[in-house]
C-alpha cells in the first residue's frame, strides 16, 4: 500500500504481521520481510513449531519479530510460548461471544 500516511503521526513505530496458511510459502516470505507471522488454522503446538521453523530460515535475523498463536480460551498456551511464540491471543467464536464472556477471560488470565 503506497501513500498511507497516519495522522497525527504515530509515537513509534506500528509493527507489521502477516497471517497466512502454514506451509504456503508467498505469505511466509512476506511474513519475513515484515514485523511477524501470524498461522492460522494451524491445530497444533507442534505444528506452530513447524511453521516458526520455516519463516525463521527466511528471515536475515535481524530487529525484533514476532510469532502469533491463537488458542481457544482455558486452553493451556505453555506448549505454543516454548514453541516460539511471543504473542498469544484468545480465539472467540462469534456466534456465542458475549461481554461477559471476554471480561471472564481477561480476568481469568493465560492459562
Amino acid at each position: 500500500m503506497d501513500g498511507i500516511r497516519f495522522r497525527p503521526a504515530p509515537a513509534r513505530r506500528i509493527p507489521v504481521w502477516a497471517a497466512g496458511f502454514p506451509g504456503k510459502p508467498r505469505p511466509m516470505r512476506r511474513a519475513a520481510r515484515l514485523d511477524g507471522y501470524f498461522p492460522v488454522n494451524l491445530g497444533s503446538a507442534d505444528r506452530f513449531a513447524e511453521a516458526v521453523a520455516q519463516v525463521e530460515a527466511l528471515r536475515d535475523g535481524t530487529g525484533p519479530f514476532d510469532y502469533v498463536a491463537e488458542v481457544e480460551p482455558g486452553e493451556d498456551s505453555s506448549a505454543y510460548a516454548r514453541a516460539g511464540a511471543t504473542w498469544i491471543l484468545t480465539g472467540f467464536e462469534p456466534e456465542s461471544l458475549s461481554v461477559d464472556h471476554v471480561r471472564g477471560v481477561l480476568r481469568d488470565g493465560p492459562s
